[in-house]
């Protein structure tokens, strides 16, 4: 299901349903003030108690047995445990999955118009993972006394630091409270002009692959195509795609696949920032039949942070390396890492359901690895595009063009080939 009909299209003539998220023994208060704001514009709050120990001020319109429920658990089993001196984790968890849970059948029972969390550092965590579950374009707002710790990661979610702890209505807190309020139901409220729904493009980006991207999206724009652009993540890109929004994917720059790949779960971790360790990319496209184009863009590269070479894990500093930007480093991929990558590549072209095409571009594939840059490695790219051949399937269209990926030739034949797909699905 589209998020972007429902919640974006037509005119603000009815109330919307605003979610609160909340543990009502510590927060009751404060979430009748919050709610109280919502119901004088005429919406319909819908209160989620996420409390376990302590006596809610009043009954949730979804208690906290059914989230306990909802996360596996019985509430009462969790107190019990809690009483014995368990984990306090264990039961933040169930929560935690209880609200994601019930959040996300709010969404597509299409009861959920916004969200707003209220909260210290367990609060935030609830809020923001049932936040990320919902696709993007869904008002989200974390209000929370621990911004440091937050969880957002990528997620577009709005934060809202309250300068003092969220207990007592005091002046401070209503104040702060309203803005909340105000800023959820505006964002709920918002909508665009009802307009001709035109096909929507997701496109991966890196600085390193900029010039293509743009001529790209240019062309398609000359189309009648929308695009949407992802700098070297796809998570969000996923989930977009699982919710009915996106039409098409051309994978400009399939950087990500290198970190996927190659590196440990630590290494993963640490260049990502947040504990979440994916191995897969793009799955939903080739699950859904989506038609996508697939290029090389940013396979030629590692990207570190760092101030040189010395700054990178050993095994690599005898690589070709240059600087992007002052904090960033980038050094060579070698002729087996390129293998491996062409491999993984391979092995997400062939499953997919729709029509693939590979565009290979022979004379680099980024700003980096152009003849007479610091990554120019044509043999090592050689390598790459010959495990491709390899290992891809017959029905999976392979293309090579003498250009470099960032000239005008290589997005003219991304256009072309995009154009003949869509002919070709009618």
């Amino acid at each position: 299901m589209s998020p972007f009909p429902r919640l974006f299209l037509g005119g603000f003539d009815v109330g919307k349903s605003i979610v609160i998220v909340a543990t009502l023994d510590t927060r009751g208060d404060e979430v009748k003030f919050l709610k109280k704001l919502i119901k004088r514009r005429g919406h319909s709050p819908i209160i989620i108690d996420a409390g376990v120990m302590g006596k809610p001020l009043f009954p949730g319109d979804f208690t906290r047995e059914r989230v306990a429920e909802a996360g596996g658990k019985r509430l009462k089993e969790l107190i019990e445990a809690a009483e014995k001196g368990a984990d306090r984790y264990e039961a933040t968890r169930v929560m935690i999955e209880g609200v994601q849970k019930i959040t996300t059948d709010l969404w597509e029972a299409g009861k959920l118009d916004g969200i707003v969390s209220l909260g210290g550092s367990t609060g935030a965590a609830l809020g923001a993972t049932a936040m990320k579950a919902l696709p993007m374009g869904v008002p989200k707002l974390i209000v929370t006394t621990f911004l440091t710790t937050t969880p957002v990661g990528d997620a577009d979610i709005t934060v809202m630091q309250t300068p003092v702890d969220l207990v007592g209505l005091n002046r401070i807190v209503k104040k702060t409270l309203a803005n909340a309020a105000g800023a959820i139901m505006g964002m709920a409220e918002q909508e665009l002009p009802k307009e001709e729904q035109r096909m929507l493009v997701g496109i991966t980006a890196l600085g390193v692959t900029t010039p293509a991207v743009q001529n790209v999206i240019a062309r398609l724009e000359k189309k009648g195509y929308d695009s949407i652009v992802f700098h070297a993540k796809t998570a969000e890109l996923d989930k977009l795609v699982r919710a009915g929004a996106i039409d098409a994917i051309i994978d400009l720059t399939s950087f990500e696949t290198v970190p996927m790949t190659l590196y440990s779960d630590e290494i993963v971790s640490m260049l990502v920032g947040t504990p979440e360790v994916r191995r897969t990319r793009l799955d939903s496209a080739s699950e859904k039949a989506l038609p996508q184009i697939i290029a090389p863009g940013g396979l030629d590269m590692h990207i570190f942070p760092g101030t040189g070479i010395d700054s990178v894990p050993a095994e690599y500093q005898n690589r070709a390396w240059s600087m992007h930007g002052e904090t960033v480093v980038l050094f060579r991929t070698s002729k087996d890492e390129l293998e491996k990558i062409a491999a993984s590549i391979a092995a997400h072209a062939n499953q997919a359901a729709g029509p693939v095409a590979i565009i290979i571009p022979l004379r680099g594939f980024s700003e980096a690895s152009k003849k007479g840059a610091p990554l120019y490695d044509p043999e090592s790219d050689q390598a790459f595009i010959n495990a491709l051949k390899q290992n891809l399937k017959k029905k999976v269209k392979l293309i090579e063009i003498d250009c470099h990926i960032n000239d005008d030739a290589f997005a003219a034949r991304v256009e072309k080939t995009f154009e003949e797909m869509i002919s070709e699905r009618g």
